[in-house]
């Protein structure tokens, strides 16, 4: 993979460990419309669209194809609701008729009001049994499923200045501080974006995320590739040894400054880190509980320290199982602290990908989940889904 950003420097720093090791590289669904039924000539059309509440709405169910010219048309899908699922099927396709009409179109499904999971989209109708109609086209993708919590546009939305991805500086207490901005292709200032910062580790700089290289899966953790232009992504770059509580001051200025003039929807605010990044990552779920929606922490530990609190964060963790740098242990540390942060039992149950358990009984839109995978001080393989399936169900 090219470099999406020239290195202008690399960085050879030293960063010691409180552990004395080497912190390196890192529900009311309505039920659902009623069939329509075929005419002699032309099928009827299908179901209309019931709307979800909790759970995503059911789709509308398909038309019956008439022994005439064309079928009739598939149900349009339920339309997600404001639960943290929100998700809607598109409506099946109708028949095609006896005749040889065509299949019917597939409905469309239509996501909730907040990004999510959007519902399949409609199948494809069956052509006619005697004249080899066409088949009906497949209904579209729908939009993000619902969280629960309407976007909050910041005051940067509907701005006319243009903005651009590229490096940028800021000045925080003095001194001037760098990060990588990267926009989604076609940015658009009336769109509140979701907004990830993503930390390096210590033995890395902001190229090697912004860039995605080794051991990367792509930029971003892997995570830029499948936010599909969904998600505005920022790669700060530490001053010296790694991150320090001073660092706070930082991302505080990155987030006013990108409040002001970009438009990001800021009750999703995320952040990732690995290593040293992701104590850093740690450090801002607990001091900036009110700011960061979620955090996903790979090989990470409350070194740089964990302000007392008892505001709930989402949290997704990662850990290698032979990890020399930072030991699963304090791993499962950090799991825990925020477990008790999320008013989590103590039951667990297994989730995708493999090696993840998640919490029972957490507070409602705030799951904490862990993952365990055979490996030593490195991003877990499946950092990019793991991560991406985490933040995008908000």
């Amino acid at each position: 993979m090219g470099r999406l950003f020239p290195r202008r420097r690399v960085f050879q720093l030293t960063f010691v460990c409180a552990l004395g090791v080497a912190g390196c590289g890192s529900s009311g669904n309505h039920s659902p419309a009623p069939t329509g039924s075929g005419g002699t000539t032309r099928g009827a059309t299908g179901g209309a669209t019931s709307t979800g509440t909790a759970s995503g709405g059911s789709p509308g169910t398909t038309g019956s194809g008439g022994s005439g010219t064309a079928s009739g048309s598939g149900g349009a899908s339920a339309t997600g609701g404001r639960g943290i699922s929100g998700k809607a099927s598109g409506g099946a396709m109708a028949a095609g008729g006896i005749t040889g009409s065509s299949g019917g179109s597939g409905g469309a499904n239509a996501g909730g009001n907040s990004p999510g999971s959007g519902g399949a989209g409609g199948a494809k109708g069956s052509g006619g049994s005697s004249g080899g109609g066409a088949k009906g086209s497949g209904g579209s993708s729908g939009g993000g499923g619902a969280s629960g919590m309407p976007p909050a546009p910041s005051a940067g939305c509907n701005s006319t200045t243009p903005q651009m991805s590229g490096r940028f500086n800021i000045t925080v207490s003095g001194t001037s501080r760098e990060y990588i901005l990267k926009l989604p292709d076609s940015y658009d200032s009336t769109h509140p974006y979701r907004l990830m910062f993503g930390w390096h580790g210590h033995m890395y700089d902001d190229n090697w995320v912004a860039d995605g290289g080794a051991p990367l899966t792509g930029p971003f953790f892997g995570v830029q590739d499948m936010a599909n232009n969904s998600t505005i992504f920022v790669a700060p770059q530490a001053a010296g040894a790694g991150w320090a509580n001073s660092d706070l001051a930082f991302a505080d200025a990155m987030l006013a400054k990108f409040e002001s003039d970009l438009c990001i929807d800021e009750n999703r605010v995320f952040s990732a880190g690995f290593s040293a990044g992701a104590m850093m990552t740690v450090t801002l779920g607990c001091a900036r509980g009110d700011v960061f929606r979620g955090i996903a922490v790979m090989s990470g530990s409350t070194q740089l320290g964990c302000a007392s609190g008892t505001r709930s964060v989402a949290y997704w963790g990662s850990h290698g199982d032979s990890d020399p740098t930072v030991p699963i242990a304090s791993g499962e540390a950090v799991r825990d602290e925020f477990a008790k942060r999320n008013h989590c039992g103590t039951q667990t149950m297994a989730v995708d990908p493999m090696g993840c358990t998640t919490f029972l009984g957490c507070d409602a839109g705030y799951p904490t989940t862990f993952c365990i995978f055979s490996g030593v001080h490195e991003p877990p393989p499946f950092a990019g889904v793991g991560i991406w399936g985490f933040i995008s169900q908000f």
